[in-house]
This record gives structure tokens, C-alpha cells and sequence, in this order.
């Protein structure tokens, strides 16, 4: 994708956005390692036919450990992600706490990738922060919200995506592009997803009827990961487009005013005014 890293990170929000919603239909009628594999899988051969070229594997073979390891912490990050909304149906929440990876990935730009520190981008993670908060009602959690089991599952996530952020920035900066590595990333994942489903006799057999919401997960999680990819490789700190995927909260806020009935507030205006002016800030 010829595309700069904050072109990326937009559209890797509106697709990853998108691909939170399919996922949510699809955990009603599969298990999760049933879809997930038919989603990375698909996502992975569409992406093959479209980037992958003879001159790419001299790099991937430089770096197959750490693509493996990439593709390791991103099935865990998703079974953890899909566990956590299985269990707390307000994805704001789950995407909320999942946020500590902007923590982690901040802190290894600068002393690792030698990231200039930028005081008005910094703000500008912030302000998309306090929206994330505003807009998901995540700021106002109660106890009887709370429970370890989605808490556990979303932190570890955060984790899990921040790992497979800082390894895959590793093979970028030793020559493999974001769309190769991501390849290889969804391939192994996908692989370990199948060896989950079949280990716990999940049922594999796609009923016609959802066949739609196959194809969109793959298209969604092609183009949406794929742009993610590419905002890893290019960002001068990799938080930076971490933050504006983060913003995919707003998306899904809007989608639920309209199509589900979400409440409108002045606060989550606010929230969303927050996370515009953050994403300016980080332009």
C-alpha cells in the first residue's frame, strides 16, 4: 500500500472497525477458532495473491523467528480480544482497558526506535484516550460491571497486540513490508487458530446462510489489518498509530446510534470531539 503511516491507521480503524461487528455475529452461530481461521486464513491467501513476491523471501527468511512470534502473540491477542467481548457485550469497555498497550509501545519507541519526543502528538494520544473513556462509558464503570474474567482477558489482549506490534516493527526495519508481514503473521496465526478448533472438536462446516459474513470478515480483516501493517512499519513511534485505531471506538459508537439504539450524550460528544482534536494533533 503506497500510503502514509496516518493514512494507514485511519483506515485501519474504519476496517478493523467493521471486522469488530462481523466478529460479534459470527460469535453467535461459531465457536472462535472456527471463524477466526477461515478469517485469517482467507485474509492471508487474499493478501498472498495481491503483495507477495519472489524478491520478498530473502527478508522473510531473515526474519521468519520473529514474524512466528508475531503471529503467536496475535492469536493469543484475538482469542483473548473475542473471550473479552464474549463476556462484557460493550466493546468500548473491552477496547478501553485493551488501550494499556499505548503504555507499553509509547515507552519502546523511545528507547528502542529512538523516537523523537513529540509533546503535542503526545497530547494528542491523550485527548484520544480521554475520548476512548468518554465515549465507551468505560470512565464510569461500576463494580458490578467489573468482573475478572473479561478484565483478564482484555489486558492480556492489550498485551498480547502490543508484543505483536514491537516484533513486527522488528521485521519491518530489517526490510520486510507491513502487507508481507502480515502474510505470514495471519498464516501462522490462522494455522494455530485451526489446531485450537480441531484440538477442542470445533465444528468447521460453514452454513450457506452466513457465507456473507465469511466473506465480509475476510475483506474486513484484509484491508483493515493490512493498513494496520503498514502504520506499524511507517510510524515514527508506534503508538502513535495504535492511538488513531483506537479511535475505532467513535465508529462503532456512531454505528450503534444508528443501527442499535445506543444513547446519545453530551459526554460522549465530548468524547468524541477529544478524540478528532487527538487525531489532528497526531497528523
Amino acid at each position: 500500500m503506497a500510503l502514509d503511516w496516518f493514512s494507514a491507521a485511519v483506515i485501519s480503524a474504519i476496517g478493523l472497525s467493521a471486522q469488530a461487528l462481523v466478529f460479534q455475529r459470527l460469535q453467535k452461530h461459531y465457536a472462535i477458532n472456527s471463524f477466526m481461521t477461515y478469517a485469517w486464513l482467507g485474509a492471508a491467501l487474499v493478501l498472498a495473491l495481491v503483495f507477495l513476491r519472489d524478491a520478498d523471501f530473502d527478508a522473510i527468511a531473515r526474519n521468519l523467528l520473529p514474524l512466528a512470534l508475531t503471529g503467536l502473540f496475535s492469536t493469543t491477542g484475538n482469542y483473548a480480544y473475542n473471550r473479552a467481548i464474549r463476556l462484557q457485550p460493550n466493546i468500548g469497555y473491552v477496547e478501553a482497558v485493551m488501550s494499556w498497550r499505548l503504555a507499553l509501545t509509547y515507552i519502546y519507541s523511545l528507547i528502542w526506535l529512538h523516537a523523537a519526543f513529540e509533546p503535542l502528538r503526545l497530547m494528542g494520544m491523550l485527548l484520544i484516550f480521554a475520548g476512548v473513556l468518554a465515549v465507551s462509558g468505560a470512565w464510569r464503570l461500576r463494580r458490578r460491571d467489573i468482573s475478572l474474567a473479561w478484565l483478564g482477558w482484555a489486558l492480556f489482549g492489550g498485551l498480547s497486540f502490543a508484543l505483536m506490534s514491537i516484533l513486527v516493527r522488528f521485521a519491518n526495519d530489517d526490510g520486510v513490508n507491513g502487507e508481507v508481514s502480515l502474510i505470514i503473521v495471519l498464516l501462522v496465526s490462522g494455522l494455530g487458530f485451526l489446531a485450537a478448533g480441531i484440538a477442542e472438536r470445533a465444528a468447521f462446516l460453514i452454513k450457506l446462510r452466513h457465507s456473507h459474513l465469511f466473506i465480509a470478515v475476510i475483506a474486513c480483516a484484509a484491508i483493515g489489518n493490512a493498513a494496520l501493517f503498514v502504520a506499524y512499519a511507517k510510524a515514527p513511534n508506534l503508538a502513535y498509530g495504535i492511538a488513531i485505531d483506537n479511535s475505532r471506538i467513535i465508529i462503532l459508537y456512531v454505528v450503534g446510534l444508528l443501527l442499535f439504539s445506543q444513547s446519545w450524550s453530551r459526554l460522549k460528544a465530548l468524547g468524541m470531539a477529544c478524540t478528532f482534536a487527538g487525531i489532528l494533533l497526531l497528523a
